[in-house]
């Protein structure tokens, strides 16, 4: 792997100047003085030339190994780079350069033949090298490392040639691509030195396994979505160094090819590793199509100018680096993904061939298009949309077009794309990639502790594999905290493994891996979940059940969890299995649990009763928040709340009688002022009375039975505020002047107040 990263970093440095890159591009049509038409015409060779992929399916599917065919040929490609070098040298030495444009014409179509002829067998062989799971997280770290040796030689080489003016520029020229053509030559010689694995089985070719990729509509329609995306990428990205360093459109000096390719490459260098893990955690289709939009950070250009190019390259340069490395890097990784390791050659010369002549168009189209509309000039404002513009524009239609048909593909093993953008989208998702490392390998126990303890909510599913590894962890702490990260989480993909924990009597992490199940609201563990609630003696682990239970849901669950409340003699296992029915909607369960709210031994029992009527009345666990925290947290809580019921009081519609919204705006207010000021039962009374109020403008006048149907048909949770205002009357009635106590009044008055106030 340390090997494959150092030919990587060497063939790094002759591509950024031995290929139709930035520095070439500029050498070749401001240097030599090649016109857009010509610069496309030698992108559209080199890419056509693709043709010789199929080539190598035969050449790799007779030969007995890759590595000796890929080397031998490999190294003719590289040679025939020099051709640049050579062109360098006779312009410096004021020869015809002409004769320079024609050489590089000539060679390097060649040198890309036989580049062409040789490639598949290197991709093939690195395939059988680095297994598919950890695949993506190496090559992006690896194009990581590439990208810091991209940045300090193309920015050297680029403030270099600004240092020089005339001839000069020649001769500095000659020395750059002499050491991208050598360098070049070193990364195919220290690939012998690569291992080559055996295969596992010797299979005979048979020239029928080259047409198997035809066969294939799903890789085919992945190859062709590819090929139109670089066309489309074509059309415009070999042109626009040329137009920023160009004196006549923005003039920006050559240096500002370096400091823009510097943050460009930073930025994928910090990105690029992070890509390569979302695409062996979640699947490379939803990271390539979301890199194909790193076209719109080309957007900049259409606000370019020599006053204003300052500002935007940088802009333009951070966008690229973000999502760039997710399409380029994304789309090899992909391929690799799609193509059968029994005959993996014959698919990656077959992408290949087709990337290659779909896309070979682009740049020439591109130029031509540059040099027909050379005449367009429209002023818009400050600016002057010109021919670079309309194309520009063109190309990032384009690009989009082409992630649309991507998103068609069909990779086997990748998430939704609702799912990645949705998890890419909250911010949580750095600081679990920010952990992911001590998770997975922190052999301090402290540190994988504190890490397990940081991931939070959906995000964490990133780490979902490493949080499973730690369920095996030596020490107690870490597999409670990795349980407990896994109900965080709240994949169903972690149920298995909690459920078995469930199981197994003797494992330590039994209650915590129920309530992260619980967390999880998957239906499968029910059975195992109801299993343990009948079997264990355990009060925590039977509040963990049926608390759970209650969390999942179910016509299962559900009987499980009233047969429980029936049956246990427990008052704290009683109001758990309260606070569970309430969850699940179970007004069976509500004649039961409003006589021990009211009989409650504790104040902490009567509000666990209390939030268990709560979830009859709202979204299950809304309630909490009135009855928990400092005194001074809930009393903010509540007169939110009241604020939100005076609010309505005043917007009661206009029909209403006057005299009924100033007696409904008087309780309210009378409500609140004895609330705060601690007469809990004539705050009660305050809000029965608005509320019977409500009800007969809504219901008419109706007996208690008929009111409690009305109700229940318009809602259920309106049936058991009925029920629940009907019983408070009938507790106030007995109550008055005897041993009411204040905690139930509270109580009773938060509830009716919680659904008055809803929003």
């Amino acid at each position: 792997m340390r090997l494959n990263v150092l030919t990587g970093g060497l063939a790094t440095v002759w591509q950024i100047v031995c290929s139709p890159q930035p520095i070439f591009n500029v050498f070749l049509q401001n240097e030599l003085g090649a016109s857009s038409s010509t610069l496309g015409a030698l992108i559209a060779l080199i890419q056509l030339s693709g043709l010789f992929q199929l080539a190598s399916i035969f050449i790799y599917g007779y030969a007995p190994r890759k590595k000796p065919f890929f080397v031998g040929i490999h190294l003719v490609h590289r040679l025939l780079t020099l051709s640049i070098a050579a062109s360098a040298f006779m312009a410096a030495a004021h020869g015809d350069r002409a004769w320079g444009i024609r050489a590089i014409m000539i060679a390097l179509p060649i040198s890309w033949i036989f580049m062409n002829a040789s490639a598949a067998g290197w991709w093939s062989w690195v395939a059988d090298i680095f297994p598919e799971n950890i695949r993506g997280t190496f090559f992006l770290k690896r194009s990581a490392i590439l990208n810091v040796i991209n940045v300090i030689w193309f920015f050297l080489a680029s403030m270099t040639l600004d240092l020089f003016d005339g001839p000069g520029r020649f001769w500095v020229y000659v020395v750059i691509f002499s050491i991208g053509g050598l360098t070049g030559l070193a990364d195919i010689i220290l690939n012998i030195f690569i291992p080559e694995p055996e295969a596992l089985e010797k299979k005979r070719f048979s020239p029928i396994d080259a047409l198997e990729p035809l066969k294939n509509s799903n890789f085919i329609r992945f190859s062709l979505a590819v090929g139109i995306a670089i066309f489309s990428i074509n059309l415009i990205a070999p042109f626009q160094a040329p137009y920023v360093v160009n004196p006549d459109t923005v003039g920006a000096p050559n240096t500002w090819l370096g400091i823009m390719f510097v943050i460009s490459q930073l930025t994928w260098v910090l990105s690029a590793p992070f890509w390569g893990i979302v695409m062996d955690k979640w699947g490379r289709k939803p990271v390539v199509v979301m890199g194909c939009f790193f076209v719109i950070s080309w957007i900049g250009y259409l606000f370019l100018t020599h006053r204003s190019f300052t500002y935007l390259l940088p802009l333009i340069s951070i966008g690229t680096g973000l999502l760039a490395p997710a399409f380029w890097e994304g789309i090899n990784q992909m391929m690799l993904s799609l193509s059968p390791n029994r005959n993996r050659i014959a698919f990656v010369a077959w992408y290949m061939t087709i990337v290659g002549i779909v896309s070979a168009g682009g740049s020439l189209v591109g130029g031509f298009l540059l040099d027909a509309l050379s005449r367009v000039s429209v002023p818009v404002g400050n600016l002057r949309f010109s021919n670079f513009h309309v194309v520009q524009l063109l190309a990032i239609g384009m690009v989009i077009f082409s992630a649309l048909i991507l998103s068609r593909v069909r990779e086997g093993r990748e998430r939704p794309m609702g799912f990645v953008i949705g998890r890419l989208a909250n911010p949580g998702i750095l600081k679990t990639y920010a952990y992911l490392d001590d998770i997975a390998t922190a052999s301090d126990p402290s540190r994988a502790e504190q890490a397990l303890r940081s991931i939070e909510s959906e995000t964490g599913d990133l780490a979902l594999e490493e949080i499973l590894a730690r369920l095996e962890d030596p020490y107690p702490e870490i597999r409670e905290e990795a349980v407990r990260a896994l109900g965080r989480i709240g994949s169903p993909l972690a149920v298995e493994a909690l459920t078995e924990r469930v199981g197994d009597r003797s494992s330590s992490l039994r209650i915590a891996a129920v309530r992260a199940l619980g967390k999880i609201r998957d239906k499968r563990p029910v059975p195992v979940l109801i299993k343990a609630l009948q079997e264990t003696d355990s009060e925590e682990m039977l509040e963990a059940c049926v608390q759970a239970l209650g969390d999942i849901g179910g016509s299962e669950a559900e009987k499980a969890v009233l047969d429980f409340y029936h049956q246990t003699k427990s008052d704290r296992l009683r109001a758990a299995a309260a606070d569970a029915a309430g969850r699940l909607g179970l007004f069976e369960a509500a004649r039961d649990i409003f006589p021990r709210l009211l009989s409650g031994r504790s104040l902490s029992i009567r509000r666990q009763y209390a939030i268990a009527f709560g979830n009859l009345l709202g979204r299950p666990g809304e309630f909490y928040r009135y009855v928990s925290g400092s005194e001074a947290g809930m009393a903010d809580r509540v007169g939110k709340v009241f604020k939100r019921l005076e609010a309505k009081a005043r917007r009661i519609k206009d029909r209403a009688p006057k005299d009924r919204i100033k007696q409904n705006l008087a309780l309210v207010l009378s409500a609140r002022e004895n609330f705060e000021s601690g007469r809990e039962i004539q705050a009660l009374e305050d809000l029965v009375r608005y509320a019977d109020s409500s009800l007969l403008a809504i219901f008419g006048e109706q007996k208690e039975e008929e009111l409690q149907n009305l109700a229940f048909r318009a809602s259920p949770h309106l049936g058991a505020f009925v029920w629940l205002l009907q019983q408070t009357k009938a507790y106030l009635a007995t109550a008055r002047g005897t041993s009411g106590h204040p905690d139930v009044y509270r109580l009773l008055t938060l509830l009716i107040l919680y659904f008055l106030g809803a929003p």
